[in-house]
């Protein structure tokens, strides 16, 4: 009996770990090292990076994150995540891009974060949706809507694939909550690709003075989460 028991035991503490590595598959930690910490200090603007980034078993297999890419001036910076692995025999690095985020004044010639925005502005009808009024265009094929600030897009090939959509968007991000935290304003889309529903994310905490965009592979789950887990550094 007391051999069972050790057994079963045996099992739990074999399957705890897997367990607790795969809480959240969708995104993982992103450690920032100390050198581009520094170099986000050169920035007078207020710093926010993601803590964790966009993630899946296949990512994974893609090769380690880092930084491949930092630009920082007093009112701007910009960084690149991506992926890096060896082929086994060679010795060039393979790069897969992960996600890029931005942030500074928008350029003159833009009226706001994503200019997809702009190819959608007079609506061919309304409707009410899950309670929101929502606007659609392209033959019901983007929906565009309002909320707390905020203004959500979505677009796809075709009517059915646009609404599955918009509800999913609207299911990750529930009526009335602010999908970064302290946020006044902001943009998110998601648009149907070969690769999928892929979603970016611009917002602002003053109003419109400085944006900060987030661009990459990620699904509306995963860019929820990417924004949940943003950070201010401390740059003094």
């Amino acid at each position: 009996m007391q051999k069972i028991m050790l057994f079963f035991v045996a099992l739990l503490i074999a399957f705890v770990p897997v367990a607790n590595a795969n809480q959240d598959d969708e995104i993982e930690p992103f450690t920032w090292g100390e050198q581009y910490l520094e170099e986000l200090k050169k920035v007078d603007i207020p710093v926010y990076i993601p803590s964790h980034v966009a993630s899946s078993e296949f990512s994974r297999r893609l090769g380690h994150l880092f930084v491949s890419k930092l630009e920082a001036s007093k009112d701007h910076y910009l960084f690149e995540i991506s992926r890096q692995r060896v082929r086994d025999g060679e010795s060039k690095m393979l790069t897969f891009d992960v996600m890029t985020m931005s942030a500074g004044t928008l350029p003159s010639y833009r009226k706001q974060p994503f200019s997809t925005y702009e190819m959608f502005e007079i609506p061919e009808g309304a409707t009410k949706f899950n309670g929101y009024d929502v606007k659609y265009y392209a033959n019901k094929r983007a929906f565009i809507w309002k909320d707390i600030g905020w203004e959500y897009l979505v677009w796809a090939e075709n009517t059915n694939n646009a609404i599955n959509i918009m509800k999913r968007v609207m299911a990750t991000i529930p009526k009335g909550s602010n999908p970064v935290h302290g946020a006044i304003k902001g943009q998110i889309t998601a648009i149907d690709t070969n690769g999928g529903v892929r979603s970016d994310a611009g917002w602002s905490y003053d109003n419109g003075k400085t944006w900060y965009i987030i661009t990459g592979r990620t699904t509306p789950e995963q860019l929820t989460k990417i924004l949940e887990s943003m950070v201010k550094v401390d740059t003094r």
